[in-house]
Order: C-alpha cells, then sequence, then structure tokens
C-alpha cells in the first residue's frame, strides 16, 4: 500500500469540477460516502476542495518567505542601483539638450538684433524721404493758394463789374416793363375778344346741333311709338315685315314683288324668267309647322311656280336646324323650297345672292328636265339634282357661317369706332381746357381746370347696330 498522497489534480471544465485520484485495486471506498445523499456528498467533496486550496496556500507562503525572501532582497537593491543611474544618465542627457537649446536661441537672439538694427535703419531712410516730400508738397500747396487769391480777387472785380451792367440793364428792363405790360393788355383784350366771338359762334354751332339732335330725337321718338304700337298686333307685325322685305328687294336686287290674288302666300314674282313665291313671317316666337305645310300646300296647288322662299325675320323654324339659317328642300320632283331663319340677323346683301343664284340653278334644272324628254335621262338628271342639292347645302351652310362672322365682326368694328371717337372727343376737351388755362396764365387769372367729358351721343339716318336694324325692320 502505498504511502503518498491521495489526490493528484483538479481540473475545471465550465462548470463542472474533475477530480482526479491516486488509488491502488484494494482501495475500498467508505460505506458513509456510498450511502450518504448527493447533496451531503456534494457538502464533503466542497470540503474536501476547500482542504486542499488551504494545502496549496501554505506551500505557497512557505516558498515565499524562506526561499524567495533574499532573492527578493537582492532585486529591491538592483532596482535602487539601476533606478540611481537612469536618474544620473537622464540628468546628464537633459542637461547636454538644455546646454544646445540655450546656445540656438542666444544665436537666433543675436541675428533678430541685427535684423531690428537694419530695419531701424530703413525705416528712418523713409521716414526722411517722406519727410522731405511732405515739406516739397506744402510748399506746392502754399504757391498755389496765393494764386487762387489772386485769381479770387481778379474774378471778384469782374462779377462786380458785371453786377453794375447787369443793374443798368435792370433799370432800363424796369423802364421798358410799363410799356411792354400795355401791349400785352392790348394783345390780351384783343385775343379776349376774339376768343369769345367764337366761343358765342361755338355756342350758336351747339345750338344748332342741339335743336336738330331735339328734332331727330322727337322723330325717332314717334317712330318708336309707332312701332311698339304695330308690334303689339300680330297683324300690323306682319304687314311691316313684309313691306320692309318688299322694300329691301326693290333697293337691292329691284325685284318687284307683287301680291297676286291667285296665291295665298305673301308675294310672287318673276326672277329671271322662273315664277317664284316668297312667305315672310315677322313672328316673336319660332315659326309653327303648320305655317310650313301650308306654304308647301300652296305650291303643290301650283306647279308653274319653281322656286318657294320662306323667310323667317327675327325667330327660327320649327323642323329646321338653327345652325344652318339657309337650308333648301325639293318637293314634288322638280319644286325648291328655301327656307331662310332669322333673316334680320344675317347680311342682306349675301342673303340676296344666295336667293338669286338659288333661282338661277333652278330655272336651270327645270329647262334641262323640260327639254330632255327621253325618261331614260331621268335618273340622270336626278343624280345630279341630288349631287348638287348636297354641294348646294355645304355652300349655304359655309354662307351663313360667313354671314355671322361678319355681323359679329361688323359690331365688333362699330363699338370699336364709337369708342376712339369718344376718346377724340375727350382729347379736344382737354386741349379746350388747356387753352383756358393758358389764357388765365397770360391774364393772370390762372385757376386749375375742372374738365368735365360729356358723353358721346351719336345720331345718324340709318342704325348701326343689330337692333336697330331690327327696329328699322
Amino acid at each position: 500500500m502505498s504511502t503518498g498522497p491521495a489526490f493528484v489534480s483538479r481540473e475545471q471544465i465550465n462548470q463542472l469540477s474533475l477530480l482526479t485520484f491516486c488509488s491502488t485495486n484494494d482501495y475500498q471506498i467508505p460505506d458513509q460516502l456510498l450511502s450518504c445523499s448527493i447533496p451531503q456528498f456534494q457538502k464533503i467533496l466542497t470540503f474536501a476542495s476547500k482542504l486542499l486550496d488551504l494545502e496549496k496556500d501554505l506551500e505557497h507562503e512557505y516558498t515565499r518567505d524562506l526561499l524567495f525572501a533574499e532573492y527578493l532582497k537582492d532585486i529591491k537593491e538592483k532596482h535602487s542601483d539601476e533606478l540611481i543611474s537612469v536618474e544620473k544618465k537622464s540628468s546628464s542627457d537633459m542637461n547636454t539638450k538644455l546646454h544646445s537649446l540655450v546656445t540656438k536661441i542666444s544665436e537666433m537672439e543675436s541675428t533678430y538684433k541685427m535684423y531690428l538694427a537694419e530695419s531701424e535703419s530703413k525705416y528712418e531712410q523713409q521716414l526722411k524721404a517722406v519727410q522731405k516730400q511732405l515739406s516739397i508738397r506744402e510748399s506746392e500747396i502754399s504757391a498755389y493758394k496765393s494764386e487762387l487769391e489772386v485769381q479770387n480777387q481778379r474774378e471778384t472785380k469782374n462779377l462786380s463789374k458785371r453786377i453794375s451792367e447787369l443793374e443798368a440793364e435792370l433799370n432800363v428792363a424796369s423802364k421798358s416793363e410799363s410799356i411792354i405790360r400795355d401791349k400785352c393788355q392790348q394783345e390780351s383784350d384783343r385775343l379776349i375778344k376774339a376768343i369769345e366771338q367764337k366761343n358765342m359762334e361755338i355756342i350758336t354751332i351747339k345750338e344748332g346741333i342741339l335743336q336738330q339732335r331735339e328734332q331727330k330725337l322727337a322723330l325717332k321718338e314717334q317712330e318708336l311709338q309707332t312701332k311698339i304700337q304695330r308690334q303689339s298686333s300680330s297683324v300690323l307685325r306682319g304687314h311691316d315685315g313684309e313691306h320692309f322685305f318688299a322694300n329691301i328687294a326693290k333697293e337691292k336686287m329691284n325685284w318687284d314683288l307683287v301680291k297676286a290674288p291667285t296665291f295665298s302666300c305673301d308675294y310672287s314674282s318673276t326672277i329671271n324668267n322662273v315664277l317664284s313665291l316668297f312667305e315672310i313671317k315677322n313672328y316673336t316666337n319660332s315659326i309653327p309647322q303648320t305655317e310650313v305645310t301650308k306654304f308647301i300646300r300652296d305650291m303643290k296647288m301650283h306647279p308653274e311656280a319653281l322656286i318657294g322662299i320662306f323667310i323667317s325675320l327675327n325667330t327660327s323654324i320649327q323642323g329646321r336646324n338653327p345652325t344652318n339659317p339657309i337650308t333648301i328642300e325639293w318637293i314634288h320632283g322638280s319644286q325648291c323650297v328655301v327656307y331662310i331663319q332669322s333673316c334680320a340677323d344675317l347680311d342682306i346683301d349675301y342673303t340676296f345672292a344666295v336667293i338669286d343664284q338659288l333661282i338661277k340653278i333652278t330655272g336651270v334644272f327645270n329647262n334641262i328636265i323640260l327639254c330632255n324628254t327621253a325618261g331614260s335621262q331621268e335618273s340622270t338628271l336626278q343624280s345630279r339634282i341630288d349631287q348638287s342639292r348636297t354641294a348646294l347645302d355645304k355652300i349655304i351652310s359655309r354662307g351663313g357661317k360667313l354671314m355671322k362672322k361678319m355681323t359679329a365682326d361688323k359690331k365688333q368694328q362699330i363699338e370699336l369706332i364709337e369708342t376712339n371717337t369718344y376718346n377724340n372727343i375727350a382729347e379736344v376737351c382737354s386741349q379746350i381746357a388747356d387753352i383756358e388755362s393758358l389764357k388765365g396764365l397770360l391774364l393772370g387769372e390762372y385757376t386749375e381746370p375742372e374738365v368735365e367729358v360729356e358723353p358721346v351721343v351719336i345720331l345718324t339716318d340709318q342704325p348701326v347696330s343689330k337692333k336697330g336694324k331690327k327696329s328699322a325692320k
């Protein structure tokens, strides 16, 4: 049985402690350890490990007190000697470095003193040169001042002489002032008389113009009252519309529109060797379809009338597109009906030109139909009529749009002319006020002018706007 220690080593692996023991084959674990519980076994192991740690600490303390005591003493003495040698060496090195620095600083100080001496001498030389230039400038300034004083004295003498001459001229001018004032007074009196005479003439002319305006306004008022009375009656309004269209047709195209007892329409006339019927409506509302049916029935009863013109002066026609003011329709094989909506809003010359061309085209087609009695050409002529009808509808639609555009342009130009006329009259009034203020300035009675521009009233024999056209019609 061995007498050596049973404990060999202890290793720590993470949270586990691995204990190694040396044992013999005949060694047996005590029964108390085998029969104890796990907590008791853990306490036994913990106590054993503490005993082992205490054994190690005792060995280390013995080694430190006995074996290393003298070694530590030698090390301390050696360390003190090294510290002394290091201090001596560092002090000697510091002295050598300080000596070099001191010598360098002394050299720099001597160099700086030499530089200061050179700079001081240089600045003294520059200061002497500046003082010399300053003395030269002061002498020049004194000479210039003396010259200026001499020149000022000379100019003062000239000015005093000129003042005396001007005083003499002023005395002469004051003597002639009364003469000039008398002449100006005479001239102003003459101008005032002429202006008063002109003003009287202008007032007389204005009074005549105002009387003419009053007479024209009275006539216009009577005409408007008559029109209002006639407009209140549908029969009188219809007669007025018929007479208006007949007069315009006579004036523009030299057409003689007559009332024939054999026709129920308003007028009939032979234009371009073609018998034409005219129906004029002066309604305030849209033309009903019954009037159109009655007109078509009248044309059917008179096949010798090749074309019929159905005209609405102020309103549209029911059953017709209001955006196309002029439309055509072929009825009964050879008769053409032309519908004109809101004729008063269209250009009169263009409208009558379209009517004249449609009458000519209708006459030409009917002549061709009469001359060609063969039935084989009827389909050809009908296709030509259909093609020409389409083209004619397009031309009439374009013409209607053109008439509307021309009417709008005409209205815009009239408004522009009225605006320019008003501005010109305002400018004339402003110039008259300037003349009056200038007259007051000449007479010594100047006052601030108060210009009042009167509104412009343009009276003409014929109306210049769309409303004027409608009222005349």
